[in-house]
């Protein structure tokens, strides 16, 4: 699983210097590249919190933990109370397109 993970790394680093090679205009700054290349996370909604906790096939207490809120919180989210956002979104939106997997750090 770690060389998995240090070789989604390695690509997403060789990613970034083909993108950089690849820029015309020296003007663009780097925050403005960032919005280009790191656009913001998506809205979730109820549906998108529940379907992803069942693609995990986890509780609300487990994914509650997998993503360091409360079970309250994550609830609310699920009926709709609440919406995720800023941190959140971004932590949904790479759970979601890489899985699990990628929060282990050991």
């Amino acid at each position: 699983m770690k060389t998995d993970i240090n070789s989604k790394i390695l690509d997403m680093v060789e990613e970034e210097l083909q993108a950089a090679s690849q820029i015309k205009d020296v003007s663009l700054t780097i925050k403005e590249f960032n919005k280009i290349k790191y656009p913001a996370p998506k809205r979730y909604t109820k549906r998108d919190v529940i379907r992803i906790r069942k693609k995990l096939h986890v509780s609300q207490a487990v994914f509650a933990y997998l993503l360091n809120a409360s079970e309250s919180t994550i609830r609310k989210w699920e009926i709709g109370a609440k919406e995720p956002g800023g941190a959140n979104c971004r932590l949904l939106q790479i759970i979601e397109n890489l899985g699990v997997g990628i929060l282990r750090l050991n």
